[in-house]
């Protein structure tokens, strides 16, 4: 053997030590292992996403210098390819995991995966492959996000944690997630931020109907959480198809109110940047005066058994706003409290206002207010010694447009759960983001009727009282409800248009939703919903609301009809 050769075979001994010492080997995670089965000891996939058309290689490190390795490509355990180290995916291979199985002498052999898709894919791999079991304990894991199509540019690859989701949909078999990142991340272009959230839409076939309802509220006008569908592999197996979705959270382009819990973080970084308390405390003070927010309006906190006054040139907000609230009848979260007409609210934002009685007193004053005004013969109550209309207290335009797209969708949930209004430390509040929206459309038992009011026919629990039931009453609303119909009605027409938003996304989604329903042994749901329930339903809709729209006579008579006619029956 000359010199060099010498050198170079004395190089890579020295490499192969050095793994060792780190205790990598060939069928272990070293070099992003637990990377959604992407890396594996010594071998990678050096292609980021598997799509039609488009080779994808496998990349060794020093494997092959003693032995020639041999491959074995798979898709769904049908082999599609043999004896070389890439393997270009083809139409028939969309909504498949892709192997690739590596052997060679001396060495064991390791499979790697990669799901092939027109969609992004999520890769979350949970620390030790353990079940996300609850949703109240996070749990570490890293993820992969590779970008598809119009997502091509993004990739990420980072640590995060994760937990279950949900109420009703945590107890069905596709789970929803909750994701925290390690760092703030635009993910897929929807904004910089941690927190994310993973529906599973386990109720709706055809996975398009948050979707749906999320974007007709979001060209209205109305704040609306950015979503995109992607394909979940948590810990090297398909999930199916979920929503990567924004979470309801404070936020430029979020939810537009003061991050109360940000500005715990801000004064918690102020104090240590003036020495009050030192720098390896920092973690621990932001997680005291986000759990304990008195320091709002006493300007005075306590920490490790001291006590302590803010910075005085540290601008603290008003408590007249900064909160994210929701109407749902779970009542489950720490902050809550009732209306006189049994509604139940919730602080969705902060969390732990119950630990500010004064911003607690304010939201459930404020709250009130709006009710008695919304339920006074003139719909005008006294707040802070004046006499206002609801709308001076609520956004007209905001309520409208809600109730619009609720009234679309038929919401099976209007009033009951998951109903956000959010208000900032100025001005007035605002409903929004429209929500959970999977019971909607024809896609429940209880919707399956499209000739009827959402607000009329559904009266389970908190929606015996809910708000709009008394709205549709006053000529005011009616009459800005039907201009604004009119004006926003061609978002609906073109969801349902032929070649409209729905056939567009039925193309886009086909592959995935198959994977989905072979995933969740659900043969041809997708197909079925999505041409037979969702757009015919839909576009009937449609043509029943047009023909309640067609006035203002008739929209007051459909929804407030004689007694002993129904609202289907008023303005056929």
């Amino acid at each position: 053997m000359s010199e060099t050769g010498k050198r170079k075979l004395f190089f890579i001994f020295l490499c192969l030590a050095a793994l060792a010492a780190a205790g990598i080997s060939w069928a272990e995670g070293g070099f992003g292992g637990g990377r959604g089965g992407l890396k594996q000891g010594l071998a990678y996939f050096a292609d980021s996403y598997a799509c039609p058309g488009t080779p994808v290689h496998v990349e060794l490190l020093n494997y092959g210098l003693f032995s020639q390795p041999s491959f074995t490509w798979q898709a769904d355990g049908e082999t599609v390819g043999q004896d070389a180290p890439a393997y270009t995916p083809d139409e028939g291979d969309l909504g498949k995991m892709l192997t690739v199985t590596v052997r060679a002498d001396g060495y064991e052999e390791v499979s790697l995966s990669l799901f092939c898709s027109r969609l992004p894919v999520l890769y979350v791999d949970v620390e030790d492959g353990a079940a996300v079991a609850t949703k109240k304990d996070y749990q570490n894991a890293s993820y992969v996000l590779q970008g598809a199509g119009e997502y091509r540019k993004y990739q990420y690859e980072g640590e995060t944690q994760i937990k279950g989701r949900g109420n009703t949909s945590w107890l069905l078999e596709k789970k929803p997630y909750k994701l925290k990142l390690e760092e703030k991340e635009n993910l897929l272009g929807m904004g910089d931020n941690r927190h994310w959230v993973l529906l599973a839409n386990d109720t709706d076939p055809s996975l398009m109907r948050n979707t749906l309802s999320f974007q007709a509220a979001g060209e209205m006008g109305l704040v609306s959480m950015k979503t995109c569908w992607v394909e979940l592999v948590l810990n090297g197996k398909y999930e199916g198809n979920y929503q990567l979705c924004q979470q309801i959270r404070p936020g430029e382009d979020r939810v537009p109110v003061t991050d109360l819990e940000e500005i715990a973080h801000q004064a918690a970084q102020e104090c240590v940047n003036r020495e009050m308390i030192a720098p390896e405390y920092l973690e621990e003070l932001k997680e005291t005066l986000e759990n304990d927010l008195s320091w709002l309006t006493s300007r005075t906190f306590r920490f490790h058994e001291t006590d302590y006054q803010l910075p005085a040139d540290f601008s603290v907000p008003a408590i007249t706003g900064g909160f994210i609230l929701e109407i749902d009848e779970y009542f489950d979260e720490p902050s809550r409290f009732e209306t006189s007409r049994q509604q139940p609210v919730m602080f969705h934002s902060p969390v732990n206002a119950w630990s500010n009685l004064e911003l607690m007193d304010y939201a459930m004053y404020y709250v009130q207010a709006i009710e008695d005004a919304i339920y006074a013969p003139d719909h005008h109550t006294e707040w802070q010694g004046a006499s206002v209309h609801y709308s001076d207290l609520i956004d007209m335009d905001s309520l409208v447009k809600y109730w619009l797209v609720s009234e679309f969708f038929c919401n099976e949930d209007l009033g009951k759960k998951s109903v956000y209004l959010y208000k900032d430390t100025e001005g007035k509040a605002y409903m929004g983001p429209v929500w959970d929206m999977d019971w909607s459309s024809g896609g429940s038992e209880n919707t399956r009727k499209y000739d009827q009011w959402a607000t009329l026919a559904f009266s389970s629990g908190a929606q015996q009282f809910m708000w709009y039931k008394e709205l549709v009453k006053d000529p005011g609303f009616l009459e800005r409800a039907h201009a604004l119909y009119h004006e926003y009605r061609y978002i609906f027409e073109e969801m349902v248009s032929d070649g409209g938003t729905i056939d567009q996304y039925y193309d886009y989604l086909y592959e995935s939703g198959i994977a989905n329903d072979g995933r969740w042994n659900t043969d041809g749901a997708f197909v079925r919903e999505v041409q037979e329930v969702l757009k015919p339903w839909l576009q009937n809709r449609l043509a029943w609301m047009d023909r309640q729209f067609q006035s203002l006579q008739s929209l007051s008579a459909s929804l407030n009809p004689q007694e002993g006619s129904s609202g289907a029956e008023a303005a056929q």
